[in-house]
């Protein structure tokens, strides 16, 4: 989540953990803007024993939490979260009804779509291990629309950009050439040529690389150079570059430090 909102409610003591996301809500109003954002996350094990506490509890709305406990075996998931968001005050009625739109046209997708639209709002989100686990599970799901080669390689486009945002570039290669394999796409080769380059002992498919134009090869390099400059002007490498700078007790401390939230970033986006 980013940006700030404008909380009219008090800051709770046990925030509600959003374990797909790794993050935490403070208050109703970060509760609503959850659930507004993320309709393609949020399923019908949502409305658990975790939330009616938070609500009745840290968030003091007990009436709330009431009706939810009442009406969760008669109400579908719609109706629940919009009862939810219309207690809170934070959207009005016409951001409702086209939050109701939003719910009402993903009900009418089927689960396959609604799994893959998951796992790229967890990619999306930089929740890279938990997007490959979502793309791997609809490949061994047995839905009807594994049957369909332009699907079927999208997914295994997306689970070798997973495990390349996991810098696993073998595993990623590998998803990659199933993706060509099944549903060849310029996109697909140009990742995989990308991926090639950047660890060179990655082995990938003659059948996939083996065409490719000195032109495109240039143009792909080119590409990779660009992004890696981009990458060095981050704020990530410009913290790195001014602790270098400092004296060698202050450079280890910082550095050490640096690392340690670059770990819990990590651990987070596993979902541990």
């Amino acid at each position: 989540m980013s940006g700030m909102l404008v909380c009219r409610s008090l800051a709770v003591t046990e925030p509600y953990y959003v374990e797909e996301l790794g993050i935490y809500l403070y208050s109703g109003e970060e509760l609503s803007y959850y659930i507004y954002h993320n309709a393609t996350l949020i399923g019908e094990d949502f409305l658990d024993e975790r939330l009616y506490r938070f609500i009745g509890k840290e968030l003091g709305m007990e009436s709330l939490e009431r009706k939810l406990r009442k009406w969760v075996d008669q109400a579908d998931l719609t109706e629940l979260l919009l009862v939810i968001l219309q207690d809170i005050h934070y959207y009005d009625g016409d951001e409702l009804f086209t939050f109701r739109e939003t719910l009402q046209a993903l009900a009418r997708k089927s689960s396959a779509i609604r799994m893959k639209e998951k796992a790229d709002t967890l990619f999306s989100r930089g929740r890279y291990a938990a997007a490959g686990l979502c793309y791997d599970r609809l490949l061994h799901s047995g839905e009807p629309e594994m049957k369909d080669p332009a699907f079927v390689g999208r997914i295994w486009f997306g689970l070798g950009m997973a495990h390349a945002r996991q810098y696993c570039w073998q595993d990623a290669a590998d998803a990659l050439t199933e993706a060509w394999r099944i549903a060849p796409r310029e996109e697909i080769r140009r990742r995989l040529y990308q991926i090639t380059q950047i660890d060179s002992s990655v082995s990938a498919s003659p059948e996939v690389l083996g065409s490719i134009s000195l032109e495109q090869a240039e143009r792909w390099k080119d590409e990779l150079h660009e992004s890696w400059e981009r990458a060095g002007e981050a704020p990530e490498t410009a913290r790195v570059r001014e602790w270098l700078s400092r004296d060698n007790i202050r450079r280890a401390y910082g550095l050490r430090e640096l690392v340690l939230e670059w770990k819990g970033e990590y651990r987070r986006s596993l979902g541990l």
